[in-house]
């Protein structure tokens, strides 16, 4: 587990009496950034049974209330929100310590380094009985930067500062928010690209060998609605089309460079934030394969990825008379100049497509040419 103990009772290094922009205090050196503070109860009959509300400018925000966590929110598409969560506070002093995260900072665009992240202003609130609300806003905040496990840096398998791995217990925690991981692996056969599948982990971010590959977040899945079996990109150009993997994450696999490994054991080491399974956890390596097809008009073009994989990219596409063969297509006498759209706008995203070759589908003029046409294609999957 991260170690929380100073955190939890409030202790942190910077203070304030309001809520400070993250990004001005962690000046990115950690997406994580620390707000605590105290408030004190004198009647449970108001404030026994509260409503924490704390609005913030994102992206995300754990909350934990005298040590006990009370749980996580995220914001819709980079936009500041409203966290609420139901809490429970004592006669005496009550701890209140807020975890803010970032997934990534805007690097371009009109005033982009004027974005706002982390409770920059809040409010902060507690919304007691009746609706009796107490502003902490301008409370005594402590502030502290980054993990206690990245400072002992957790993710470097050479790093020896304190570090102690629970490597007994017969159970792996599952589902266990801001939990650190650690796995030995060998790494797989022969010259072909690698990757890991996360599918199953919630949201944090994986070193291999003390080399960060990025932070995932495979349990934030996009919109079962809006994908189609049927894929044209002619006309207006809209972001929505030709949308695929609805209701799929937004990404599962990550690359592991092959120089980021050694010939013998490696090391995984995952921070789960909100929760996951690392059991699921598998590296497997790629095959990017090379696909073609020439087919005269009138026949039926095929292409098929095996393995799961997907048409990525259309490399050569020609009808009319293109030469060549399979790796060394080129444009003949004459062809359609919208060769290459046509066939990216039936194939591009699929395991595999198919159609009837037609002067008609690429908009041929008649009279044009009496010759039979032919449809090269190389595509990789």
């Amino acid at each position: 587990m991260e170690p929380k103990k100073d955190t939890m009772h409030g202790k942190g290094n910077i203070k304030a009496h309001q809520l400070l922009e993250q990004k001005e205090l962690t000046l990115d050196a950690s997406d994580y950034l620390w707000y605590m503070t105290s408030v004190d109860i004198n009647d449970t009959s108001i404030w026994s049974n509260s409503t924490l509300r704390v609005n913030t400018m994102g992206h995300t925000l754990h909350g934990y209330v005298n040590r006990k966590y009370i749980g996580y929110q995220f914001s819709q598409w980079g936009n500041k929100f409203t966290y609420e969560k139901n809490v429970s506070l004592k006669n005496g002093t009550n701890v209140i310590t807020l975890l803010s995260a970032t997934v990534g900072l805007a690097n371009y665009g009109a005033w982009f380094d004027e974005i706002k992240t982390g409770i920059s202003g809040g409010p902060v609130q507690l919304i007691g009985k009746n609706n009796v609300t107490m502003d902490l806003s301008t409370n005594l905040w402590s502030y502290k930067v980054g993990l206690n496990g990245e400072r002992k840096r957790l993710y470097d398998s050479k790093s020896h500062v304190g570090v102690s791995w629970n490597t007994n217990s017969p159970h792996i925690p599952i589902g266990k928010p801001m939990t650190w991981y650690k796995a030995e692996f060998k790494a797989p056969f022969g010259r072909n690209p690698i990757v890991v599948d996360f599918q199953g982990l919630g949201k944090g971010h994986a070193w291999v060998n003390g080399h960060s590959i990025g932070r995932y977040w495979p349990s934030w899945v996009t919109s079962t609605n809006g994908c189609s079996d049927t894929c044209d990109y002619r006309g207006k150009y809209v972001k929505e089309k030709c949308n695929t993997n609805c209701g799929s994450p937004s990404q599962r696999w990550y690359h592991v460079p092959r120089s980021f490994l050694n010939d013998d054991m490696n090391t995984l080491v995952l921070f789960e934030e909100i929760g996951g399974n690392p059991q699921n956890v598998q590296f497997q390596t790629v095959t990017t394969g090379i696909i073609c097809a020439n087919v005269h008009e009138g026949a039926q073009l095929e292409l098929s990825c095996q393995n799961g994989q997907v048409i990525s990219q259309i490399q050569f596409a020609s009808f009319g008379s293109p030469q060549g063969q399979c790796g060394s297509f080129k444009k003949g006498s004459w062809e359609a100049t919208n060769s290459k759209s046509v066939v990216e706008a039936s194939c591009i995203g699929k395991s595999n497509c198919g159609f009837i070759v037609t002067k008609e589908m690429f908009s041929v003029p008649l009279g044009v040419t009496n010759s039979i046409a032919r449809l090269a294609v190389q595509v990789t999957c």
